[in-house]
């Protein structure tokens, strides 16, 4: 069931991807172009463009973390060392019961402490790489957004038109 309501979830998000070379790029085409706008009408540019291209965003932010995993060969290894510790976790049945001196440990309470663990590597090992990479792709999605003129058939772009 869940499963189900996964695929139509992401189907419905990919219906939602607006074309790459004539929307979002806006190759080939002069009417939806980038341009500088006037103050005051940058915020509502930001926020129309941002609903109307958010699933593009996501693309692209994601392909940014893709990137930076490839490029950078430690985050490639702490992914590689987590997927297989959290693959491994994952597998165990629910009723899971590990006893430690007088304590005993539920699959739960693995599940939390491999959050922190995996928490406190990632930010010792990898901060810099992580909040650049972070930074770069939130810093493309808002040039994008705010240079982007409204589409046409975006909500809002009635209120957002040029004079």
């Amino acid at each position: 069931m869940a499963a189900t309501s996964l695929a139509k979830q992401a189907e419905t998000m990919l219906k939602r991807v607006r074309k790459w070379d004539t929307e979002f790029l806006c190759v080939g085409s002069q009417k939806d172009s980038f341009n500088v706008p006037p103050p005051e009408q940058l915020l509502a540019r930001v926020t129309v463009n941002l609903e109307y291209f958010s699933v593009n965003y996501a693309i692209c932010l994601a392909l940014f973390a893709l990137i930076a995993v490839v490029v950078y060969p430690q985050l490639l290894v702490l992914v590689c060392v987590f997927s297989g510790l959290w693959y491994g976790l994952a597998t165990r049945p629910s009723y899971l019961k590990i006893q430690v001196g007088a304590a005993l440990l539920t699959k739960k309470h693995l599940v939390q402490g491999l959050a922190a663990v995996n928490a406190l590597v990632v930010l010792i090992f990898a901060r810099t790489v992580i909040l650049a990479t972070v930074g770069a792709s939130f810093l493309f999605v808002l040039i994008h957004a705010g240079m982007h003129s409204v589409p046409s058939n975006a909500k809002g772009a009635a209120q957002n038109e040029e004079p």
